[in-house]
């Protein structure tokens, strides 16, 4: 038995050494090293870089010997060779080509190359095989690990468009404007008062004049015709003599005046108006307007005016005073000093002066609220103007009532070559296929905006809308030709810095996307280019401002606190993340960016 074993190890010595008169190589093949110089290799615009470094030890390469070293991708077990090249070392006196390795000494070596990412590569094993070569000899080494996993986080970058008409709002399904401009009709009344008072006196000289007595009438009587009002600007005011605080005081108080002279208007209006339309007080929905509160002071404006209007043979003199002065209180100083004719400046010009003007500012021709005007225009469409059509499109309810009022427009003959709104059905469609995934919508949305086109080439907003299609079908060639082409268009150009750095991203090319996407805060893509860089903390701010946390968002601050070794938050923004999207357990399963939690028990209890 003895001799069997004897005979046994002599046997394998024989093969070891004569596996080619390689032994040594072999037997000292263990002190030979090779590494991935960054083990964690990332998908960069659809490229992964790499370098690849080795050391041989002395007296180990022999002079005529060569080596190879294959490094390849192991995916579920199955070898992908072409990736990597291949690795050539040979002996002071080997033939062929090779990096020359010395005997005695020893040598390194490194490789760097790049070759294009696949998504199956996301959870590969990187391994390298080697084998070496003495004349007609060789030995196969074993596979050796380098690596596990190829991140893919940079194709993270993503566009969320939402149905606007805003095109500063980043991306985008862009509705066209509606040019539509509420025209404002409105009456002023003006209450006097007397000198140093802001005790309403209806015997003021200038509240019985018949001028200020039609503007009370025209105020109420436009009133009571049940105008839709937006806003009520009630200012006070006093004349430019005396104290200017005392003035401040005393403006303020009369604008107190003012006010509350409109309530008491306002409020008999409501009462009349619930009288005539037989509703209950207090079943009446008030009007919701503006309340525009100004307490002005001094007048001195209003007083160069009057001057200005007046037939005082000293005007020009008193407005050169008025104007030269540095200070209120010099100009009044210097106008009282004018005795030969202040007493008339007293009379005429500074009692008007002393008052409250109350505005109210209401819809022109508008007896109707948005609401009603949807109603309206979807009841009798022919009534509007188109601007007056897409305007209430865009204040609708709903997505109904918005594709209906569009395709109003398109199927009549008097309106049907305006492009906005075959472009807003087109927004419409895009938005339905980025909710639902439909195909058919898709088709809808590309059949308008190319006639949205037709009828306005080289418009912007369109432009913007095509390049969000190609998006959205993962056309991102044709996406930044139409996101450029839209941002240079001779019609509606829009901005699309936003969008192209986005698309910077999914390219590779960072630093273009910083410049491009500038200083926008708490944004996703702002966020994931800060992490691709490294700037993790920079990273951490911007995602942590971010007021709705979706599921992408809470999947990349997970993959952020995965690199920054903060496990507790790769586990509670996973859990988040996947709550929100369940999909995203296989994603997590497969990232590289959790290769170092993946084979835990919390880890694979969260993404089975």
């Amino acid at each position: 038995m003895r001799k069997l074993v004897v005979l046994s190890m002599a046997m394998a010595t024989v093969l070891l050494m004569g596996s080619c008169g390689l032994g040594k190589m072999v037997k000292k093949y263990p002190e030979v090293t090779v590494t991935l110089d960054n083990p964690d290799l990332e998908n960069k615009g659809g490229e992964v870089a790499y370098t690849i470094k080795g050391t041989i030890p002395p007296k180990y390469m022999k002079k005529k010997a060569t080596m190879t070293f294959t490094p390849s991708l192991s995916v579920d077990g199955e070898k992908v060779t072409p990736p990597f090249a291949t690795i050539k070392l040979k002996g002071e006196k080997a033939q062929g080509d090779g990096i020359v390795i010395n005997y005695k000494n020893g040598g390194t070596f490194t490789q760097s190359g790049t070759f294009k990412f696949d998504e199956k590569y996301e959870n590969a094993e990187i391994v390298t095989g080697a084998e070496a070569n003495l004349k007609k000899k060789s030995h196969v080494f074993g596979d050796r690990n380098l690596g596990e996993g190829i991140s893919n986080t940079s194709s993270r970058a993503n566009l969320t468009p939402k149905l606007t008409d805003n095109a500063n709002s980043g991306s985008a399904f862009l509705l066209a404007p509606h040019n539509f401009k509420a025209e404002f009709i409105g009456r002023t009344a003006i209450l006097f008062f007397d000198l140093n008072s802001a005790v309403m006196n209806w015997n003021n000289p200038n509240n019985k004049s018949q001028a200020a007595k039609d503007s009370i009438s025209a105020f109420t009587d436009f009133m009571n015709n049940d105008y839709i009002i937006d806003r009520v600007v009630i200012s006070g005011w006093a004349s430019p003599e005396g104290e200017e605080t005392n003035n401040q005081g005393l403006s303020e108080r009369r604008f107190q005046v003012g006010k509350k002279w409109f309530n008491d208007k306002f409020n008999a209006y409501l009462k009349d108006y619930a009288k005539r339309n037989n509703i209950k007080m207090k079943d009446l929905q008030k009007p919701v307007f503006e309340y525009v509160n100004n307490a002005k002071g001094e007048d001195w404006d209003g007083f160069e005016a009057a001057i200005e209007k007046s037939n005082m043979a000293q005007k020009n003199q008193i407005l050169n005073v008025v104007r030269s002065q540095s200070s209120n209180e010099m100009r009044e100083q210097k106008i009282r000093e004018m005795t030969d004719i202040y007493p008339e400046i007293a009379d005429a010009i500074l009692p008007p002066l002393r008052r409250a003007e109350i505005q109210m500012v209401c819809k022109k021709h508008d007896t109707y609220t948005d609401a009603e005007l949807v109603r309206l225009v979807q009841s009798n469409p022919n009534d509007f103007s188109v601007n007056e059509r897409l305007y209430a499109a865009s204040v609708a309810p709903d997505m109904a009532t918005k594709e209906s009022i569009y395709k109003a427009l398109v199927n009549n003959k008097s309106t049907e070559n305006d492009w906005r709104a075959y472009n807003n059905l087109g927004a419409l469609k895009l938005n339905d296929y980025y909710q639902n995934g439909s195909q058919s919508d898709l088709e809808d949305a590309l059949n308008y905006l190319q006639k949205a086109a037709a009828l306005s080439p080289n418009n912007g907003v369109i432009l913007n809308n095509m390049a969000i299609a190609d998006y959205l079908s993962g056309d991102l060639a044709a996406a930044q030709s139409h996101f450029e082409a839209s941002a240079n268009a001779s019609v509606q150009p829009v901005n699309q810095d936003y969008n192209t750095g986005a698309l910077s991203i999914l390219n590779g090319d960072y630093s273009k996307a910083v410049q491009l996407m500038g200083s926008k805060s708490c944004d996703y893509n702002t966020a994931l280019v800060q992490l691709l860089q490294k700037d993790y903390n920079a990273a951490k701010s911007t995602l942590d401002c971010i007021d709705e946390v979706d599921a992408k968002t809470a999947y990349l601050k997970a993959v952020l606190s995965a690199r920054m070794k903060n496990e507790e938050g790769v586990y509670s923004n996973l859990t988040t993340a996947i709550s929100l999207d369940s999909s995203l357990k296989k994603t997590a399963k497969r990232d590289a960016e959790f290769k170092r939690y993946r084979h835990s028990d919390r880890f694979k209890q969260l993404v089975k």
